[in-house]
Order: structure tokens, then sequence, then C-alpha cells
């Protein structure tokens, strides 16, 4: 069940980074972040009373810490996705967010099959594939700057990893309602302060679609971190990390599906690459 619950954290993952990159394109990151953290918010209230067997606050501290990073992490990241080049961007984040809960569950007595960690080695391998840009695509330019921020981004999404990890199954998903009650409250406020015509312009101009869009990827984005925190309570950190990773592929099969971008032979490979890593984590 957590790797069927990781494998779904990772299309939840691809689908908000979608949407979120298509709202970027659009509106400055910090609406984007600030609006869809506030709709994750109120879909995750709804769903707290349901799911939560109590409220633990030392559980819900730790998903505001790990809401500190998380926010952070989004912004570097879509940040980076705008500057710098794809082909560098999502592998070194997504990367970096499996590598560091998974060396976090190995440093805590987590322990595989041979076959296991073949998967491991070929996820990391799809990772990169499906993040490959067509030849088509604009070539920006790689700076310390861009590859900076991508482990930057890794490794504040790892970092919420392991203090999601680290709350008690029976308490989920508090530690979200945390994450995401600080990053909706931070952000929003400072958008108030600074830049309410941007958020007037999505309100008063619902044909554009785009408040559309935000609310989409609050609720995949939010919907990603239930979902892991779900997948944690019954498996390992380190495979449902590494199965979460994978989240690039199936942001490329909605670039395919929604924009009829088409699919490289090396993205082809990725995702072919992708089904075998959860097939070979899944025997192992």
């Amino acid at each position: 069940m957590a790797i069927v619950l990781g494998l779904l954290t990772a299309v939840f993952f691809g689908a908000g980074d979608f949407f979120g990159g298509l709202s970027t394109k659009r509106v400055p990151v910090i609406v984007v972040v600030g609006v869809s953290h506030l709709v994750g918010l109120i879909g995750v209230l709804i769903l707290t009373p349901i799911l939560a067997e109590r409220f633990g606050l030392d559980d819900f501290l730790l998903g505001v810490v790990g809401g500190l990073a998380s926010g952070a992490g989004v912004i570097l990241l879509y940040r980076g996705l705008a500057r710098g080049p794809m082909v560098v961007v999502a592998p070194l984040t997504a990367i970096t967010a499996a590598a560091i809960p998974a060396f976090w569950g190995v440093a805590n007595g987590e322990t595989f099959t041979a076959l296991a960690w073949l998967g491991i080695a070929v996820a990391g391998a799809a990772i990169v594939l499906t993040s490959l840009p067509s030849k088509q695509a604009t070539h920006a330019p790689i700076t310390s700057q861009v590859v900076i921020e991508s482990l930057a981004a890794g490794a504040l999404f790892g970092f919420m990893f392991i203090l999601f990890d680290s709350t008690e199954a029976d308490t989920a998903p508090w530690p979200v309602v945390g994450a995401r009650l600080l990053t909706s409250t931070a952000l929003l406020g400072a958008l108030f302060v600074s830049g309410r015509e941007h958020l007037r312009g999505i309100v008063t101009d619902p044909k554009s679609g785009t408040l559309g869009m935000i609310v989409l990827t609050g609720l995949f984005d939010t919907g990603s971190n239930v979902l892991f925190l779900l997948a944690t309570a019954q498996g390992d950190l380190t495979i449902v990390a590494v199965l979460s990773s994978l989240y690039p592929a199936f942001t490329v099969v909605l670039a395919r599906t929604v924009l009829e971008e088409p699919i490289t032979r090396p993205q082809l490979l990725g995702l072919g690459a992708a089904i075998a890593a959860s097939v070979l984590i899944a025997l192992g």
C-alpha cells in the first residue's frame, strides 16, 4: 500500500507543478504559492476531522516547520523553472529531494534488498530522462545561482519529508494543516502589504482561467502532502521519498495530454524507467 500511495504522491506532486508552472507564467510566484496554499489549507481542514484520530501539538508544530521549508522550496523551484533550463532544475531538485530522506532513512536503520536498490537507481535515471526538454525548448543559461537554488529547493523538500515522517500516523493530516497555515498566512500577508493588485487581477478576470489553475495547484500540492504522510505511515521513508520524486514523469504526461506537447525519446524512456523502477521496488 505504501508503494501505491508513494506513486499517487508523485502524481499529485506532478500535477501541482504542472498547474503551478502554468500559473507562474501569468502572475508572480508569490501569488501562486500564497493563494494555492490557502486553497490547500481549506481543503485539508475539511478532510482533517475525517482522517485524523487525534490532534498532536508536537506533530502540528513539526508541520509548521515543514511548511516553512516546503514554501521556500516551492518558490525556489518555480523561480528556477522560470529562469533556468528545466534539464538542470527539475532533476537536481527531484533527486536531492529523494536523496536526503533516503540517506536519513538508511542512517536510521532502514534496509532493502538488492532489487529494491536497483529500483531506486532506475528511479534516479527516470527523473533525469523525463526532465530532459525537447530540442525546440529555449536554452536558458546554466548559472551557479540556478544550480544552487535547485539543490536548495530539493534539500528543503527533503527536510520537509523527514519532518513529516517524524510525525505520528494517527495525527495525520494535522501536520499539513500546520504547514499550510504558516505559508498561506505569511505569503498572503506579504501580498496584502505590497502586491494587492495581483490578487485583484486573478479575482476580477475569471475568464483568464488563472484562478482555476491556482486552485488546482493548491488541491494537488496539498493532496500530495497528505498522501505522503499516509504513505510513510505504512512504509519506509526512503522508498516513499524516491517514488514521490518521480513527479517529473507525471508533469510530462500532463503536458502531453493537456498542452499536446510532444514527448521526446528520452522522456519516453524515462516514463518506461519510472514504471520499471516502481515494479522493482515493489518486488524488492
